[in-house]
Order: C-alpha cells, then sequence, then structure tokens
C-alpha cells in the first residue's frame, strides 16, 4: 500500500471532478483525482461517455461527442498539475483529520475531500436495450433529445414520476409524438406535472404497460424502429413504432463507499449547505449529480466543481490561519507553531505537549476606551533620554506610556495591561489611522456641492474596504487623533517624505513612522517629537505656551511654521482639484450629443459663470 499526503483529494471523473480539479491546481493546492476504474460499471468520465453526441456544453458549436469532452477535461486537469490515478475509492475514514481515503493499494491522507462521484441512470432491462444503447435508447431526455435523429419523430418515456413528466413535456417540442408507457394503471408524478402533459396534444399515454423488446428500423441501419408493449394486466403484446425511447426511471447516487459518514437525504443524494457545497463534514465538499437532483446536467455539474474547488480552498485558508500552540517540555513556556501538522517556526526539540486549555490565557480585545486612554497616553508622553540606567530607550519610553494608562481610572476595572501590549496596540492603531487618512482627505478634496460629512465619510470607508478587503473599525482613534497637532504634524511630513523627499530628517525636525513597516526604531523616535507649544509633563501635566521666535532661521526651523507651510500646499492642491475636475466635467456636458436635461443644462451654465 502506497501513502499519499495531499491538501485536496477529488473523488471522481465528471465535469464536476475536472473542473474542482482544475481550479484547485490553479491555486497551487496539488490535488490528487481518483477516476475510478469501471465504477458503478462506467469508464472514468461518467455518465458522458454514454453519450453519444455533447451539443449543450458551451464552447462546441458542432456538438462533440462524450467520450471526446471527457478526454479534454483530464487533459486540462493534467496541465496545471493534477495527479490522477485510475483506481476505484472504495472506503473513507471521514471521522478524524487528515482524512483518510483507500483504493485497492493506495492510502490517502487529505486536508479536504471533494466527493463528485455522480449518480447512475436507472435502465430497464429488455432484448434489444443493450443492442440499441445510444442508437435510439437513451436516459436523459434533456440531454439527448434535442439530436436530428430523434426529430419530427415518434419517441416513448418510460416513467411516471415529475422526471418522466418533464421529459415528455420537453421531447414535445421535437418529436412528432411522445408516448408515456407506465407499468401501473397511475402516475406518481405531482398534479400539476400530470395536468400540463395530459393537456398536451402531442403526448400521448400507454398506462399498464412495459417494454419486453426493442428492434431495429425497416431500413436496416441499425438504429432504434420500434417497441413491443406487454400489457401487464391482459398479457397482450402490441407494437409501437418510434425511433427513440428515454428512461426516466430515477437514478442512484454513487454513495454507497460512503458508508453514512456523510448526511444523505432519502434517496441517497450527499445533503449540502444551501448555496454551498460543503457537506455534514467540515473539510468535506460535493459536486455534480452526487448532490443534485433536480438538474443534473453537465454544465451544472461544472459549475458546483467551481464551487466545491473555491470552498476548499477558503477551508483550508480558515484551518491554516488557525496555528497549534505546543509548548517545549525541556523550554518550558516557550511556544512554537504548528500549521497542516507541520512545524513552521521551532528549535530542534525533544518531547512536545499541548497546553492544557485550563493554562491557556484568553485573548482580551481592546475596546474604544483603551484605546482613547493608550491614545492619551502616547500624546503626553515624552521620550526623555534615559540617563544612567541600562534599560533600552525603547521600552522605558513605553514602560512610561504602560504606567500613565494604568493610572487612568477609565482603565481601572479592566484588564491590566504591559508595555508591549500597549506597544503593539498603538502601531496597529497608527498604521490603520494612517492608512484611513489618506482615503479620507481624497474623498473630501472630491466633495460636491450638497455632499454632507456623513456621505464623505462614508466614501472613505468604501474605498479602503474596496482597496484592503477588511472595514475601517477605529473610528474612534481617527476622530481623536485627526486635529491633534502633533500626530497630524507627523502624518503631513510623512506624506511628503513618501512623495520624493530622500532628505533624511534632522533630528529637531518632526520623526515620521511608515504606515505600512512600523519597525520598532521608527516607532520610537516618532515619540521624540511631542506636541507643537506642549512641554515635557514629566514634572508636571501643565500645557505651557511657549514664546513666540522672533529670530527668522529659528522660526523656519520651526515645526509650526513647516505644518503651516504643507497644510496650505494641500489647501492650495485640493483648490486645484476641485477647479480641474469642474473643467472636466463641463467638457462632458459640452460634448454630449443629445439633449441636455434641465439640471444638466443649470449645471452647465454655472460652470460656464464660474469658468468666465
Amino acid at each position: 500500500m502506497q501513502t499519499h499526503k495531499t491538501k485536496v483529494c477529488i473523488v471522481g471523473s465528471g465535469p464536476a471532478a475536472h473542473t474542482a480539479a482544475i481550479y484547485a491546481a490553479r491555486a497551487e493546492l496539488k490535488p490528487l483525482l481518483f477516476e475510478g476504474a469501471m465504477a458503478n460499471d462506467i469508464a472514468p468520465g461518467g455518465q458522458l461517455t454514454t453519450t453519444a453526441d455533447v451539443e449543450n456544453f458551451p464552447g462546441f458549436p458542432e456538438g462533440i461527442l462524450g467520450i471526446e469532452i471527457v478526454e479534454k477535461f483530464r487533459k486540462q486537469s493534467e496541465r496545471f498539475g493534477t495527479k490522477i490515478f485510475t483506481e476505484t475509492v472504495n472506503k473513507v475514514d471521514l471521522s478524524s483529520k487528515p482524512f483518510k481515503l483507500f483504493t485497492d493499494s493506495r492510502t490517502v491522507l487529505a486536508d479536504a475531500v471533494i466527493i463528485s462521484t455522480g449518480a447512475v441512470a436507472r435502465r430497464l432491462s429488455f432484448t434489444g436495450s443493450v443492442e440499441f444503447w445510444n442508437r435510439g435508447i437513451s436516459a436523459s431526455a434533456v440531454r439527448d433529445g434535442a439530436a436530428p435523429i430523434f426529430r419530427n419523430k415518434p419517441l416513448v418515456v418510460i416513467g411516471g414520476g415529475d422526471s418522466a413528466m418533464e421529459g415528455a413535456d420537453f421531447l414535445s417540442k421535437y418529436g412528432s409524438t411522445v408516448y408515456i408507457i407506465h407499468r401501473r394503471d397511475t402516475f406518481r408524478a405531482s398534479k400539476i406535472m400530470q395536468k400540463r402533459v395530459l393537456s398536451n396534444p402531442k403526448i400521448e399515454v400507454i398506462l399498464n404497460g412495459s417494454v419486453v423488446e426493442a428492434y431495429g428500423d425497416e431500413e436496416g441501419k441499425g438504429v432504434l424502429g420500434g417497441l413491443k408493449v406487454k400489457n401487464v394486466v391482459t398479457g397482450a403484446v402490441s407494437a409501437v413504432r418510434v425511433a427513440g425511447l428515454f428512461f426516466a426511471i430515477g437514478h442512484d447516487p454513487a454513495t454507497k463507499f460512503l458508508e453514512g459518514q456523510l448526511e444523505l437525504d432519502d434517496d441517497g443524494y450527499v445533503v449540502t449547505k444551501p448555496g454551498t457545497t460543503k457537506t455534514s463534514v467540515a473539510g468535506v465538499f460535493a459536486a455534480g449529480d452526487v448532490q443534485d437532483k433536480k438538474y443534473r446536467q453537465a454544465i451544472t455539474a461544472a459549475g458546483t466543481g467551481c464551487m466545491a474547488a473555491l470552498d476548499a480552498e477558503h477551508y483550508l485558508q480558515e484551518i491554516g490561519s488557525q496555528e497549534l500552540r505546543v509548548i517545549r517540555e525541556d523550554v518550558g513556556e516557550r511556544p512554537i507553531i504548528i500549521k497542516f501538522g507541520q512545524v513552521v517556526r521551532a528549535d530542534p526539540v525533544t518531547v512536545f505537549r499541548e497546553k492544557p486549555e485550563s493554562e491557556r490565557q484568553t485573548r482580551n480585545k481592546w475596546s474604544p476606551t483603551e484605546d482613547g486612554v493608550l491614545i492619551s497616553a502616547w500624546l503626553n508622553t515624552n521620550k526623555e533620554p534615559n540617563v544612567g540606567s541600562n534599560e533600552p530607550r525603547a521600552a522605558a519610553f513605553w514602560k512610561r506610556i504602560a504606567a500613565y494608562y494604568s493610572l487612568s481610572p477609565a482603565v481601572a476595572s479592566l484588564a491590566k495591561r504591559e508595555w508591549n501590549h500597549c506597544k503593539q496596540r498603538w502601531q496597529k492603531i497608527n498604521d490603520s489611522v494612517c492608512k484611513f487618512v489618506g482615503y479620507y482627505d481624497n474623498a473630501l478634496s472630491q466633495r460636491s456641492r450638497g455632499q454632507s460629512e456623513d456621505e464623505v465619510l462614508q466614501v472613505a470607508y468604501d474605498n479602503y474596504f474596496n482597496y484592503y478587503k477588511c472595514r475601517f473599525t477605529l473610528e474612534h482613534a481617527w476622530r481623536k487623533l485627526r486635529h491633534d497637532p502633533k500626530w497630524r504634524s507627523y502624518y503631513m511630513s510623512q506624506n511628503s517624505k513618501t512623495s520624493g523627499s530622500s532628505k533624511r530628517p534632522k533630528l529637531n525636525e518632526v520623526v515620521t513612522v511608515s504606515s505600512s513597516s512600523n519597525t520598532e526604531s521608527n516607532v520610537e523616535e516618532l515619540a521624540v517629537s511631542r506636541p507643537v507649544a506642549v512641554k515635557s509633563p514629566k514634572l508636571k501635566e501643565k500645557i505651557v505656551v511657549t514664546e513666540t521666535t522672533t529670530n527668522e532661521e529659528e522660526r523656519e526651523s520651526n515645526p509650526r511654521s513647516k505644518l503651516e507651510k504643507l497644510w496650505a500646499l494641500n489647501e492650495k492642491d485640493i483648490v486645484e482639484r476641485n477647479k480641474l475636475s469642474r473643467i472636466e466635467l463641463l467638457r462632458s456636458l459640452l460634448e454630449k450629443t443629445g439633449k441636455l436635461s434641465e439640471k444638466e443644462e443649470a449645471l452647465k451654465n454655472k460652470l460656464i459663470d464660474e469658468m468666465l
């Protein structure tokens, strides 16, 4: 027995299986696919291999042989790296992870499994049923009924349920006459379907009938020419000349090998969560006819195969982000990280034990109140030289912030925060707010007349979400920081720095931190600068206004002067942008070929007046 390990294992060989394989392989999941060796007495490829011509699959305007399109599916799967085995999975173990799948010669350990084994149409066995299979006899009216050999010719549907009624109604569009042969004297189909069929003038019903023989056409072309039908009540046999026969007596989903490990419905189909391919077992997905007893088409199977691959990819991402915390016996509380059962970051170890649930610390999320206190602590704490101490300058600064934070009455009853917790939280707040401010300033610069502040804010929110694919949740921090001189000065200086200036900041200038890097040194240097005109709160917290400097050189080096210049440039830039946008709007109105509406005409005249 060979053993294989994979992230995704796919069981099946039809359009659902190969579509899932193509998507999974393109996502670099390196899937394994088991297509079966005459599984359910059907060759690899499923029911399509029993179909002569496929005419309703997009991309083949002239139609294509069923066996040929299956071969194209297979080649495309292999092209992107899918490894295919022509073996039948006869047993699975879904009770633990990784999942286990077994063939006669292999064992597979998989993090995710996609079941796409399909369903086999039931057939009746009688004289000629094998000889004329695909030569007039089929199991799918919808798939094969529109073929040229059936057009304007008498046809037969065998069955008494909704599938038979639907098939007969569909065939009436192409055949000259459609017979429904049912072995009982009443139908099992719903009343509305019976009414629709019985009111169709092209459909005739033969009750208490059973087909006993199929024979060829008179021209000797080797195709179906007629049927012998026996009345099960009287025993009389009559001949019915037809060119096509379609079984509609149900399907048997290929789910026996699952042995009840997944939830199945009353007919044996795999139950999936509506709108997804998720089954009753997390990490196991179902696609194609094995979970679809309504449509059962190649194109719908391909669609669910795509869904299954995407669902599996998202599932793997979720379990990949859940890091397993393991403790080293020889080092005590020093943790390592394990993902997908493999060590990602660790030193050589000898023995591992999982940390008991009772010993694990629960994560205390930061509340808006705590964020507000932390921001105040950062704004009112100056980084001073750590004279006479061997403690790193950065650690001393953040310990003072932690002390400021812990003395606040607002957090007295909340969880205690260490200095490194404060540092990490500030870095996250600073990074997110810096990003959001850029989107807000951009939305503000493009603000149209009559647009409220809330609408501008919503535009900024939408743009932030569209780019980062997550919502901005720190509005309370942004409102506290946006007008603060200290924070605004370093933010604007950072904008100036990233716009092309390579000049290194001087020691007496505001030092800024990149919103994307958040390196320790940058964050610490940023804290050297205190708010303009605010003295260090080391001895007392009073804010003292400094004397205005008269010296031109001092004024030039004063951060307030630099801030005012940057602000003036920013305002000028906003005015220019607004002017350009109005010019562009006027140009679009002037170039419009159709007649302008009243509002557009008024807007055009107003813009022209402003330009003049």
